[in-house]
């Protein structure tokens, strides 16, 4: 004797079940594309700085997530991949007006060996007007300094 098995399907009619492996080859497609994709969308500073070579304590993690100054070697100062002004005055401005820098009341200055002290000097000076008092530089302590 044979069992009729009634799964809810007869004949040629609508099929009342949804089928998902079309779904799930779109889902797998749009995460690869993703992937690949937000490590080319991420700000990169395409800034060159050749840093000064000093022995200094290796920063943590979490010091790389504070803001840090660049200074080039031609003088221009930008805060990450942003620019900020040449004036120290409006420089000051800029950096008060941003609310990581306030939060974290900290500043990293990474500056290139070869750009004037006196640029260094300004950025210092736009720092302390814009109630920044905790300041550290970066520096490269892969490479020993030269002996004068």
């Amino acid at each position: 004797m044979s069992k009729i098995i009634d799964d809810g399907f007869q004949g040629d009619g609508p099929m009342g079940s949804i089928n998902v492996t079309s779904l799930v080859d779109v889902m797998f497609c749009l995460l690869i594309m993703f992937m690949v994709s937000a490590p080319m969308m991420s700000p990169k500073a395409d800034i060159e700085i050749d840093l000064p070579k000093a022995k200094g304590n290796e920063m943590s993690e979490d010091d790389l997530l504070l803001s840090v100054i660049s200074v080039d070697v031609k003088g221009r100062v930008y805060m990450g991949s942003t620019p900020l002004s040449e004036d120290p005055a409006r420089m000051a401005q800029e950096i008060a007006n941003n609310p990581k820098v306030i939060a974290d009341g900290r500043v990293f200055i990474q500056g290139d060996e070869n750009v004037p002290y006196e640029r260094i000097v300004d950025v210092l000076v736009a720092l302390q007007t814009a109630k920044v008092i905790k300041v550290g530089f970066v520096t490269d302590p892969s490479v020993k300094r030269k002996k004068s």
